[in-house]
């Protein structure tokens, strides 16, 4: 399984693409229908489009819903001219929750006013910050991949599995990683979790499984391997043990 981090190169090119766009709210007086076009093995509909009666009669595709198995929404979008993105999208967690909202009205590429949410409905980032980027994005259907929130001269940097969970996450300061960098695996378990310092790894280094066991724990100095490192099997059990500190 492969995650990728963001570097301080990446973050920085994102100032490219900040939005500052308002929201553009639907006419409440157009008559939206669904039509299902797919359904899940169990009956539960799996695609819906969202058609409109154009003035000759022919349907036009004003937009798409899908939703998982379990019958709870996946995700929600808005079209104009029935290919361009516009409106506000949602996409929402397997439970239910929403993860991420923007509005395509003006930004048809990137969106603007992102709002980003964890799995319990609270803001993902919990502190003030100067803007939201959207770094990087799906080619085709525009799900956020990651986001950088800026807050002085901190970036604080989240990556997103398929199914919008956190695949990886740190602060950048003044270019360089700084503090607890953490990736994790698409059930929400901690994957990796490392210390940096002015851009080198200085503390723990700690690597677990997908069930959560162990894999092994160390600790950096300098972005030198130091002190006793200790390594687990599948079971938790310690087998073996490496000190760097004897050459």
């Amino acid at each position: 399984m492969k995650y990728r981090i963001i570097t301080a190169a990446l973050a920085i090119t994102a100032l490219l693409f900040c939005a500052c766009n308002g929201s553009k709210e639907k006419d409440d007086s157009v008559n939206i229908t669904e039509e299902v076009k797919s359904t899940y093995a169990n009956g539960n509909k799996k695609l819906v489009y969202l058609v409109i009666e154009g003035s000759n009669g022919k349907k036009i595709l004003e937009g798409e819903k899908y939703y998982y198995e379990n019958g709870n929404i996946q995700y929600e979008k808005h079209f104009s001219n029935e290919t361009v993105p516009s409106g506000t999208w949602r996409f929402y967690y397997e439970n239910g929750k929403l993860h991420a909202q923007g509005d395509f009205s003006q930004n048809h590429v990137k969106g603007a006013n992102w709002a980003f949410y964890d799995m319990d409905s609270k803001p993902l980032f919990n502190d003030n910050y100067d803007s939201l980027v959207v770094l990087e994005s799906t080619k085709d259907d525009h799900r956020p991949l990651s986001i950088v929130y800026y807050k002085g001269d901190e970036q604080h940097c989240f990556q997103f599995n398929d199914n919008y969970t956190i695949n990886a996450k740190g602060m950048i300061k003044n270019g360089l990683r700084e503090g607890r960098w953490e990736t994790y695996y698409a059930n929400g378990q901690m994957w990796t979790e490392t210390i940096y310092s002015d851009g080198k790894k200085n503390g723990i280094c700690n690597s677990y499984r997908e069930n959560g066991a162990p894999y092994y724990k160390g600790v950096y100095i300098n972005d030198l391997k130091a002190n006793v490192w200790e390594f687990y099997d599948e079971a938790n059990t310690l087998v073996g043990t490496q000190d760097y500190d004897k050459h």
